[in-house]
């Protein structure tokens, strides 16, 4: 789960590089600014996971909210919730909620001050085509990771994200399609972004912090 949430923010928050094409940078901000304008982001997408050689195909649809540094997302029957201060993470399947602090890299990872600024480091990119209105970019990382490569695809016409593409050195392919980037109303109250355990009196909670 925390990879995908990390791909998923990973597009949201473009996480484009200082260096490489000026082309493919100046696409990459416009498309990260129009997102950082708004005063709140609800975010529709799909999931999938691909693996041929492991016969792994699946495909799960998703729900994201983000207001200042707080985030609530929805996916693969698992909610979670980040209030500025703890990680909420409930399974209805199980009526379980875990509780718990943010390490160092996640409290900074959980920062959109933070996120909106991963685009100047990390990656080396390169604006690989741009047919149709659609721009497609090549993120590769500077250091070692899980991936060797991220793709997005640019809408350039209004500098909106349409596709990421995360290609695991293990063979995972892990693609998150937008269906859509709104602002939501009425704007989430900040309780929104907290699980109410007083509120599901049945859940078992297990506080780790």
């Amino acid at each position: 789960m925390k990879h995908f949430t990390t791909l998923l923010f990973t597009l949201i928050t473009l996480s484009a590089a200082a260096q490489g094409t000026p082309q493919a940078k100046e696409i990459l901000d416009k498309a990260a600014a129009k997102v950082k304008a708004l005063p709140a982001a609800e975010v529709i997408f799909t999931l999938s996971m691909e693996n041929p050689e492991e016969g792994i195909e699946e495909t799960h649809n998703g729900h994201a909210w983000m207001k200042g540094n707080l985030y609530r997302l929805d996916l693969m029957d698992v909610e979670n919730y980040y209030d500025g201060e703890v990680i909420y993470t409930y399974m209805p399947d199980v009526q379980e909620v875990n509780i718990k602090n943010p390490s160092d890299e996640e409290e900074g990872f959980l920062n959109p001050a933070t996120l909106f600024d991963i685009h100047n480091q990390g990656f080396t990119q390169k604006l690989v085509s741009h047919t149709g209105g659609i721009a497609y970019i090549e993120l590769t990382p500077t250091e070692e990771k899980g991936f060797s490569k991220i793709g997005i695809w640019v809408n350039t016409a209004d500098s909106s994200i349409r596709k990421v593409t995360s290609f695991g050195k293990d063979g995972n392919q892990i693609t998150i399609s937008i269906t859509r980037i709104t602002t939501p109303s009425p704007l989430p109250s900040d309780a929104f972004f907290r699980f109410d355990t007083a509120a599901h009196p049945d859940v078992e909670v297990i506080d780790l912090r």
